[in-house]
């Protein structure tokens, strides 16, 4: 068996990327986008890194393979939380610290694969418990 096939090494890889991403956006803010010809480079691996462990996540789910929990609140949070330092930041510091439009483009990604996990989770809930049950 591949150790690709397994959804744990997905989301460690996530994991990974998304504190090295936030780190890295963090610093290149700090720096007055000193590291800015990164950020693209950064944002593709990220999206795909996190498409992968989402796919394989929901993928597992719909085939009753997929028995963790790891709420994704966390990644809506951990973003908003930078969002919100990053802006208020340049807000505050004046524009020579602006925020990367591949930040926003990120956090919106993170929001987007959120709500379409959530609303995957409920769909399969539904399918299996029926309407009656309400998902936890």
């Amino acid at each position: 068996m591949s150790v690709f096939r397994d959804e744990r090494i997905w989301r460690y890889l996530t994991n990974f990327w998304t504190l090295a991403l936030i780190l890295f956006l963090i610093i290149d803010f700090v720096s007055q986008d000193a590291f800015g010809y990164m950020t693209p480079s950064f944002s593709i691996i990220y999206t795909g890194v996190l498409g992968l462990y989402v796919g394989t996540k929901e993928f597992d789910r719909w085939y009753e393979l997929h028995d963790s929990r790891h709420p994704g609140e966390i990644f809506v949070a951990a973003w908003t939380l930078v969002i919100f330092v990053l802006y208020g930041g340049s807000l505050f510091l004046g524009g020579k610290y602006k925020v990367s439009p591949e930040v926003i483009s990120d956090y919106i990604m993170v929001l987007s694969v959120f709500a379409l996990t959530q609303k995957s989770k409920k769909l399969h809930h539904k399918k299996h418990h029926g309407p009656a049950h309400k998902s936890s």
